[in-house]
């Protein structure tokens, strides 16, 4: 069982589009998906259906609550929904000395074989909760744009996989997938450049081959509630999901081979 988190503590840079995308490209290929929602604003969980769940990831940080009474079955896999109370909630979590770690120690207590991948996917800003993601990951996926931001950004996103490094000395970086891609802007050949750089020097790894190309089918398809490989299974952002999680695949089963 791998655990995937997908980060950026910037927002609007396709982070729960991933995650939805790459729970579907999972399943298509016969791989048992559990998909954590850990974002206050709950946009994975009203994708799948869920919306004011009686029970969220909240109550089972907090322990009132097993796993088994959070889990919704979805098409996609199974999913842990957020709620908007989590926010509310951070205060109480800075309270609890051993929270950071609480998340790695309950999908830790999941059955081996239950599940293949487990994606989390991340509020845009670096808080208890995000802490807990990549203390409770083995890799860490970072959605980005090629514009002028990300490339700074990188530098934020090391400075925080650096400070949870003593306690996940295993946390590698997957990678970072550029997303809202156009490959005719100059302007984005040029900042993939450094991007590049910036991500090798940084981050330890590199830029990943798959580009998520710009296409009205991402929104057009979340908004009938579908992914892409759904919505339009000729089309490119579907043809884009299905890369990427090829080469995500091959990432993880290369390492898994060393």
């Amino acid at each position: 069982m791998k655990t995937i988190v997908v980060f950026n503590q910037k927002g609007g840079v396709g982070k729960t589009s991933t995650v939805i995308n790459l729970m579907s490209e999972f399943a298509a290929r016969g791989k048992k998906v559990l998909a954590i929602d850990l974002d206050a604003q709950c946009n994975l969980s009203a994708f799948c259906g869920v919306r004011e769940p009686e029970r969220s990831v909240l109550q089972w940080l907090l322990q009132s609550a097993r796993r088994d009474d959070v889990v919704v079955r979805t098409k996609y896999g199974d999913l842990i929904p957020a709620e908007e109370a989590l926010q509310l909630e951070l205060l109480r979590f800075a309270s609890i000395p051993a929270f950071v770690i609480r998340l790695r120690d309950l999908i830790a207590a999941i059955p081996a074989g239950q599940y293949d991948y487990i994606f989390i996917d991340c509020p845009p800003t670096v808080n208890q909760l995000t802490a807990a993601a990549l203390v409770a990951a083995d890799h860490v996926l970072i959605p980005t744009e090629a514009e002028y931001f990300s490339v700074a950004g990188v530098g934020k996103i090391a400075e925080t996989v650096e400070q949870i490094l003593p306690l996940n000395a295993d946390l590698k970086a997957l990678g970072v997938v550029l997303v809202k891609y156009n490959h005719r802007r100059i302007l984005t050949r040029a900042l993939e450049d450094r991007l590049v750089d910036a991500t090798n020097e940084l981050l330890h790894c590199g830029v990943l081959d798959t580009r998520i190309r710009f296409t009205v089918d991402i929104p057009a398809a979340q908004a009938t509630g579908l992914s892409a490989r759904e919505y339009k299974p000729s089309g490119k952002a579907a043809q884009d999901y299905a890369a990427l999680a090829d080469e995500i695949l091959r990432h993880i089963g290369e390492e898994n081979e060393r």
